[in-house]
């Protein structure tokens, strides 16, 4: 598995709102799934703690899918118009 992180994310409710309009009919945890309906990633609104100091949108690519990173760099792009923050991943 590797992950994809939107940082910093100013409000916890506009992300949950942001993923909902672009994963549609989901709720936590949305999934982005591949056109035969398999799963090829995770995503989460992931608060601050002990080991990050902001609020993110995480994305965590599924084993099977591990290639993909276009298909999910594609939905963050979109979350980064609406929410701010920046891209990165855990390479």
């Amino acid at each position: 598995m590797k992950s994809y992180f939107l940082a910093p994310i100013a409000s916890r409710d506009a992300a949950i709102a942001a993923l909902t309009a672009a994963l549609l009919g989901q709720s936590e945890t949305w999934l982005l799934k591949d056109a035969a309906g398999d799963v090829m990633a995770y995503f989460y609104v992931a608060e601050p703690d002990a080991t990050t100091a902001d609020r993110m949108v995480v994305a965590d690519i599924s084993g099977r899918h591990y290639n993909c990173d276009a298909d999910v760099v594609a939905v963050l792009q979109k979350l980064k118009a609406e929410l701010g923050g920046e891209i990165a991943n855990d390479a």
